[in-house]
């Protein structure tokens, strides 16, 4: 094709050397000679040469005017077929990808990676014609179209593109493309179909790729059909560095996860690199104050492990970081997390004063404490249960249907309910509850002569939900005297397993995992009617472990991933529906409600710490939400791993807007031939010159061939 095919015109001054030459008159010159015999003899022998002479020259003059003429039409050769006509070129349909992901705000020397690919996006958009169509995509978590319908106004798009904003998570370049090319095969007219793909060249966002050959969307289709791979070209530009140097705390876990005043607790840290080997610095704060730092050397594409250990810590919620130095990628610097510290864990318990004494004095002994509740069973509905860690209900039922659903609710959602048998209880009564780990059936009387026994751990099973880890002294069994049991009916529940045995196959405690809660089941009351193990020192021990136990399921984690949804119960402590939960910029966090008074927060859109707001308007943090970290590490992807996990035919990769915008022009016009068009004019004009000037010159004449002997007789040379 030709950039300028108006000057192919020029092709017809090719035939002026030939006109030139074929009227051409030739001048006869009369010279007065006795005899013209010799000189035609020589004419004929030279007139072949001249022919074969004078055509040459008319060859040469003909090609330098058609190269010239080509010069000025610029030749140029397309890489591809497209859907350019010979003599000039047709509408383009074109679709920008701009990763999204916070990776790309990569410090370089030129600025950042995000604003270097917008400029890029910028002129992209500012090299299309009138004619050309242009939508843009984010890619993120999802794909965001910020122009969605192409349109030919290139200044709206320039302004929504120059508007965007880098987002907080990981890209999915695939999704964006696909979404892309869908945009694109909508538009029904022929034109050439192009997709621009601008990202930091971070091998983690090509990942989709590398399984989308093959993966089906929701209607049974590729979600990149092999036609488009083979029709749209996809042009990439890999703006980031190409050695890059990051460093970031990778994950951090606190134990125990339910702290209590006065207790020590450990926090790992898991430190990631990208780049050669160096020490890292680990910096703990808490509340905005140095706890201490420690050093560490991350190896490229491991993770190292830090340990921080935390004495006498105050009652209440603290807003804690670890953090590494400053470096090409601030955004995960950092890593928040909180710290809940309890004075003591929140129980309430429900039964009558005989049945409750002994547990009262375990739960908090010495002393009255107003972190234990008791209640009478039929002013169970005064009380919210979810203020509560643990409820434990001693000869209790049975109870109104309406208090079995709170109750079970109570559990779902991460609740410890522990239910003791008493005297007037009805083993009948267990049966309106479907949380229990097994099905009670009759209270059996027991024989002296049977009644000491030994408890027995039972060692936990694979696939087992729940657990009881209370430590024992060696050499030590705890014994206790029987004198009344509530037998189980059959095996236990499903998630369900039988922890504690009083003898050789009568269990004393099971246990269920039940939603995020746990459910627990004693065989024997909480008094010494029973038993005597309310008198035993074991006794305070499995209550408070029961409660840890528990409650080590339940405990809202110190931490969250950004974009995550999930129940508020399951991450805000006591989550009531007046809350008012803001995310770190101030605005109000969306929480839904899914019906049964259930709340979900969804997709948590901002890294930070976020504060709930009670009914006195005091502010309390609840939850600490931190960036996929997967984000952070920057693998590079070569030029020829995108070309072969994206699978296009058609695959162009740069390494900066100048040479993207050179390969887009050579795809989009072909290769430019027009110097070398130039060159072989100025060769063609030299041949010509030297051929007509030097060569034909040198050539003798007719006559010049002559020569007259002594004896006055002419002949030829």
């Amino acid at each position: 094709m030709f950039g300028s095919p108006m000057f192919l015109w020029a092709l017809l001054a090719a035939g002026i050397p030939l006109m030139l030459h074929m009227f051409q008159r030739r001048r006869t010159v009369n010279t007065p000679f006795p005899t013209i015999r010799f000189l035609k003899a020589a004419q004929k022998r030279s007139s072949s040469r001249v022919r074969f002479e004078n055509f040459l020259l008319w060859l040469l003059r003909t090609a330098l005017l058609v190269a010239l003429a080509l010069a000025f039409a610029r030749p140029v050769l397309r890489n591809v077929a497209g859907a350019d006509s010979f003599l000039g070129r047709s509408r383009r349909d074109v679709a920008i990808v701009i990763d999204g992901s916070y990776s790309m705000n990569y410090e370089m020397d030129r600025g950042k990676v995000w604003s270097l690919c917008k400029d890029a996006a910028v002129q992209i958009v500012q090299a299309l014609h009138p004619g050309d169509r242009v939508c843009v995509y984010l890619a993120a978590s999802t794909a965001v179209p910020v122009i969605e319908k192409p349109t030919t106004e290139h200044a709206t798009v320039v302004g929504a593109i120059q508007a965007l904003s880098s987002t907080h998570v990981s890209a999915k370049l695939d999704e964006a493309v696909a979404a892309a090319i869908r945009t694109l095969d909508a538009l029904k007219e022929k034109t050439e179909k192009e997709v621009f793909v601008l990202t930091d060249g971070q091998a983690l966002s090509w990942d989709g790729f590398r399984s989308s050959k093959t993966k089906e969307d929701g209607d049974g289709q590729e979600r990149i059909s092999r036609e488009n791979r083979d029709k749209v070209a996809l042009f990439t530009l890999l703006a980031g560095a190409v050695s890059s140097e990051n460093a970031f705390p990778a994950h951090v876990k606190v134990s125990p996860p339910l702290m209590l005043q006065g207790q020590s607790a450990r926090v790992a840290v898991r430190v990631g690199r990208t780049g050669a080997p160096k020490p890292v610095t680990v910096t703990l704060k808490i509340d905005g104050q140095e706890n201490g730092s420690r050093s560490v050397t991350a190896e490229p594409g491991t993770e190292a492990s830090v340990e921080f250990v935390l004495n006498n810590l105050e009652a209440g919620v603290h807003v804690a970081s670890v953090s590494t130095p400053k470096d090409a990628l601030a955004e995960d610097d950092a890593f928040q997390f909180l710290l809940r510290v309890n004075r003591r864990l929140p129980v309430l318990v429900v039964g009558g004063e005989e049945a409750v004494r002994y547990l009262r004095v375990a739960l908090a002994p010495g002393a009255s404490d107003d972190s234990v509740r008791q209640v009478a069973p039929g002013a169970l509905d005064t009380v919210d249960l979810r203020d509560f860690q643990a409820v434990f209900f001693c000869d209790a039922l049975p109870l109104s249907g309406q208090d079995v659903l709170r109750i079970e609710t109570y559990v779902q959602n991460g609740g410890v309910a522990v239910f003791f048998p008493g005297e007037t209880c009805d083993p009948s009564a267990y049966a309106t509850f479907k949380i229990l780990p097994a099905q009670p059936g009759e209270v059996a009387s027991v024989a002296s002569a049977d009644a000491a026994r030994f408890l027995r751990r039972l060692p936990r099973k694979e696939g087992q939900a729940v657990d009881f880890t209370m430590p024992l002294p060696p050499g030590t069994m705890p014994t206790i005297a029987l004198k009344r049991i509530l037998r189980i009916d059959g095996e236990p529940a499903e998630q369900a397993a039988t922890l504690v045995t009083a003898g050789e196959g009568t269990p004393f405690l099971l246990g269920r995992a039940v939603g995020r809660g746990r459910c627990f089941l004693f065989t024997v009351g909480a008094t010494r009617e029973w038993s005597t193990f309310p008198l035993t020192a074991f006794f305070v021990p499995v209550v408070h472990q029961l409660i840890r136990q528990g409650s080590g399921a339940s405990v809202q984690p110190a931490h969250v991933t950004l974009g995550a949804s999930m129940p508020a119960n399951e991450a805000i402590p006591n989550y009531r529906e007046e809350d008012k939960i803001t995310v770190p910029s101030g605005a109000p966090l969306l929480v839904k409600e899914t019906g049964g008074r259930n709340f979900v927060l969804e997709e948590l859109p901002e890294p930070g710490i976020y504060l709930r707001t009670k009914a006195d308007a005091s502010d309390e943090p609840v939850l600490a939400v931190n960036t996929d970290r997967a984000e952070s590490k920057l693998d590079p992807v070569s030029p020829d791993d995108v070309a072969e996990c994206t699978g296009f035919k058609n695959c162009v990769v740069a390494a900066d807007a100048e040479e993207l915008a050179r390969l887009v022009e050579e795809r989009r016009n072909g290769r430019s031939f027009t110097e070398l068009v130039l060159w072989l004019a100025l060769l063609l004009s030299l041949a010509e010159w030297g051929f007509a000037n030097v060569a034909l010159r040198s050539r003798k004449g007719a006559t010049e061939d002559l020569t007259v002997s002594m004896t006055g007789k002419v002949t030829g040379g």
